[in-house]
């Protein structure tokens, strides 16, 4: 018997391909994204378009937008809802513009690890969130876990290690409710600045402090213009893939599979890598002599602060809706 050659083989798989996916028009896809090369995010979104292109027989392309070319994270969500953008790949607290409950997994001190939060987000208890946004705005997701990090505190010369150590101080904020409810509950003022105008803020000393992850505050540099970081680990940042709901459903059904199953590869692949930047990062950014790092700040302290706070936030997103987020933690911590 004959054994195919390598250039019969790579017909043979071709054809497959097209079987699979059929020979119709080419469909293209625009993805605008916020994210700056040096970014784990940036490379892998271009890493996702291209082996949707590749595994689809060029069938189905995607337009990589980085680094705010057509605008904001709040713009681009805009744009999704529109329709004139395709794909884009907000945070979660950023869907609060169009449904306030996506705040909830932001919670400061809400979760105990990644696994939780991952879990529960993926879980029943989110689900008819989800469902707003698709029926509301016309979104759908096709990853709904983008791991970013744990967000820490930095600040010009104060060491903060407890609540009390903010007051006063003006600390950079996300245009976000919950951004804004958490610093005042710290006793500190929170100061609302676009993200692309943190670094000079800081410089200037504008603020006196902001908070990221640490892939975030290492990246963009925070770390050269900032003299303390105080390791809160306050807030869970996740982000997400999200595509406008017409132009996922014009697709066919093997290539709306497509989407899905690398846009689950990219995150699973996301999250190795975040996380293996949140250790390295931290442990370049001690070598800088201008910083000096709290290790262990009075997180119970930190936490106790937002006793207050939550009935607020609770009112916006909707008490059934926190109420059943938090019995389906209590249920998952129960079974362990």
């Amino acid at each position: 018997m004959n054994t195919p050659t390598p250039v019969v083989r790579l017909a043979a798989a071709a054809a497959l391909a097209l079987a699979a996916f059929g020979a119709s028009a080419q469909t293209t896809l625009r993805l605008g994204h916020a994210n700056n090369p040096g970014e784990v995010a940036f490379d892998l979104y271009q890493e996702f378009a291209d082996n949707v292109t590749k595994k689809s027989n060029g069938q189905l392309t995607i337009r990589v937008f980085p680094s705010e070319q057509l605008g904001k994270e709040v713009d681009l969500l805009q744009q999704l809802k529109s329709g004139a953008l395709d794909i884009s790949t907000p945070s979660m607290p950023t869907l609060n513009t169009l449904v306030p409950a996506f705040e909830m997994p932001s919670a400061p001190f809400l979760w105990r690890d990644w696994k939780e939060a991952e879990t529960i987000i993926l879980g029943p208890a989110m689900q008819p969130i989800w469902d707003e946004l698709r029926d509301k705005h016309n979104i759908v997701p096709l990853s709904k876990i983008w791991y970013w990090g744990w967000r820490n505190f930095t600040f010009s010369t104060k060491e903060v290690r407890k609540p009390e150590d903010m007051a006063g101080l003006k600390v950079r904020v996300p245009e976000s409710p919950i951004w804004v409810e958490m610093v005042r509950g710290f006793g500190a003022a929170p100061t609302p600045i676009p993200f692309g105008e943190v670094y000079t803020a800081l410089q200037q000393k504008t603020v006196d402090g902001q908070e990221n992850p640490i892939p975030t505050i290492f990246s963009r540099k925070f770390y050269e213009v900032q003299g303390v970081l105080t390791m809160s680990r306050h807030m869970l940042q996740n982000n997400t893939i999200l595509i406008n709901k017409a132009s996922f459903d014009k697709l066919k059904p093997e290539l709306q599979k497509l989407l899905l199953d690398e846009a689950a590869a990219a995150s699973a692949k996301n999250t190795v890598a975040q996380q293996g930047r949140e250790v390295s990062m931290l442990d370049e950014i001690r070598k800088s002599p201008k910083i000096k790092i709290v290790d262990n700040p009075d997180r119970d302290a930190f936490a106790a602060k937002m006793t207050p706070v939550y009935p607020k936030l609770e009112a916006r997103w909707g008490a059934e809706h926190w109420k059943r987020m938090r019995a389906e933690i209590d249920k998952l911590r129960g079974g362990k």
